[in-house]
């Protein structure tokens, strides 16, 4: 019951802080030793009985995964695909089956979507019934016996060192080479990028901290070549956004994630270079200081992972150095 309460006053909190993180965890722990003092009953009245649903454990959900620091991104990710299942569902979460989340994977299947997006989904019921077992509104989770959804892991590469000389030379306005080079440089993601203002780079020691999944803080650097570039793109700007990167419309808003995507698009185009998006600019950077003897553990830092082996994803070993460490080791 307590916790219950806790996460509907948490989310009248959100709504008043503006979702700030600090003071809304600052509140929660606050509220639980407030709580131990106290025992709590829920009112049972026939009116609250209708009002129940499933709409109403997925918001307090969402709430308690926002309190935990998960990005807008990924709530939006879990509001899509659990407010989708329920609805087609529709019947009371302890009545959900393996079958019926199975079933409903199959029919999703049809739509021609991947299995790597369809095991995606599935991690996102097996976390909101999970949540659900643990808190007790369901008696049995419906998502243990939902096996991995297997698919083809290809290789993603990086930019060849060719494919970033085009699209450095692709660039017309000082804004868009900025921009490369910064995400080169920095190996920082879409959404750490566009939430940079101009106060958080350090010029003289050529550093940036930013904020990363999980409110997690780090330090990223820039090269010379990057900081020049964007020194000289923030002391051409006329406008007066604290923000590090916008558009070169008036009235010169910050850029979005989807708006990021679409000029580095835009640019892939005009050099020739296929598969370009932000992302890449992360993946090559990892791979090129790997190549170049960084030590894993730093490279795991650099790109703000809690774990060695989602950084093993990102760092692409091209054959050419396989092939020179196997001469290198096994001549005699």
């Amino acid at each position: 019951m307590n916790e219950k309460f806790i996460t509907e006053v948490l989310q009248l909190a959100i709504g008043c802080w503006d979702s700030d993180q600090i003071k809304c965890r600052q509140f929660d722990c606050g509220l639980r030793m407030l709580l131990q003092n106290y025992e709590m009953k829920e009112c049972c009245t026939d009116i609250m009985d209708i009002e129940k649903s499933y709409l109403q454990y997925l918001q307090l959900f969402l709430v308690r995964k926002k309190t935990e620091g998960k990005s807008d991104r990924t709530l939006e990710q879990y509001q899509l695909h659990l407010g989708k299942l329920l609805q087609k569902l529709n019947k009371p979460l302890d009545k959900i089956t393996e079958d019926d989340l199975f079933l409903y994977l199959a029919w999703y299947k049809a739509r021609n979507v991947s299995n790597t997006y369809l095991d995606n989904m599935r991690l996102v019921f097996s976390s909101f019934f999970t949540w659900c077992n643990n808190k007790g509104y369901i008696i049995k989770n419906p998502t243990i016996g939902l096996e991995p959804i297997k698919s083809e892991k290809k290789i993603k590469k990086p930019f060849s060192d060719e494919e970033l000389e085009k699209l450095r030379r692709a660039c017309i306005q000082e804004r868009d080479i900025a921009l490369i080079e910064f995400l080169y440089s920095t190996g920082v993601r879409a959404s750490e990028l566009i939430s940079l203002n101009r106060n958080d780079v350090d010029f003289v020691g050529k550093t940036v901290v930013v904020f990363g999944k999980g409110s997690k803080e780090r330090e990223v650097y820039l090269t010379a070549t990057a900081s020049l570039h964007l020194k000289e793109y923030l002391n051409n700007r006329i406008d007066n956004n604290e923000a590090l990167f916008v558009s070169t419309r008036k009235p010169n808003k910050r850029l979005t994630v989807s708006g990021l995507e679409r000029i580095i698009k835009k640019l892939g185009e005009t050099a020739g270079v296929e598969h370009c998006h932000p992302h890449r600019f992360r993946r090559t950077m990892a791979t090129n200081v790997l190549r170049k003897g960084a030590p894993l553990e730093e490279v795991k830092e650099l790109l703000g992972h809690t774990k060695l082996d989602t950084t093993m994803i990102y760092c692409s070993i091209s054959r050419d150095n396989v092939r020179y460490t196997h001469q290198r080791l096994m001549s005699a």
